[in-house]
């Protein structure tokens, strides 16, 4: 069952990368400056950044839960 959650865990981690991956690029898109400003741009980076720093998180957790050196039990 541990392995099963392991698997979940990472599959939803690398999806949250590709979500990550795009809000940091479309905070460079001159479109989003244009039409929508600078607190777009900054919005649209910092929660990229932080659902990529989730998704590593979770990402190792579900390593280690794959691998059996997880400190959950």
């Amino acid at each position: 069952m541990k392995r099963i959650v392991a698997v979940l865990a990472i599959v939803w981690a690398a999806a949250n990368v590709v979500v990550a991956y795009l809000f940091v690029t479309n905070a460079f898109v001159a479109k989003t400056a244009a039409k929508e400003g600078l607190p777009a741009q900054a919005a649209l980076l910092l929660g990229g950044l932080l659902i990529a720093v989730f998704a590593v998180i979770v990402a190792r957790e579900g390593l280690a839960l794959f691998r059996g050196t997880s400190r959950v039990s």
